[in-house]
């Protein structure tokens, strides 16, 4: 995942400046998320280890698939929320 360029706030239009505690929230927010999203992807290697030996004939390990890609999704709807939390945007944003 890539680090996303430092903003002062006056450039990102209907956002605050942020202040260091607030900064550091957000990155450690943002740490945990990319944190689970590497669990989940030892997961997803499991599970296409299994569609390999069955030929891509598990139902089971399909809908782990699906499972580890909602989940996914949804962490990163999380920590969009939580950031959105501390960054308090606009409510036009």
């Amino acid at each position: 995942m890539s680090e996303a360029k430092p903003q002062d706030g006056s450039t990102v239009k209907g956002y605050r400046t942020l202040g260091p505690k607030e900064i550091e929230d957000m990155n450690d927010l943002k740490k945990v998320s990319r944190e689970f999203c590497q669990l989940l992807k030892k997961q997803k290697a499991w599970v296409q280890d299994e569609l390999s030996v069955t030929g891509n004939h598990s139902a089971e390990a399909h809908e782990a698939g699906r499972c580890i890609s909602i989940a996914r999704t949804k962490m990163q709807e999380a920590c969009m929320w939580a950031c959105r939390a501390v960054a308090r945007p606009d409510a036009e944003c």
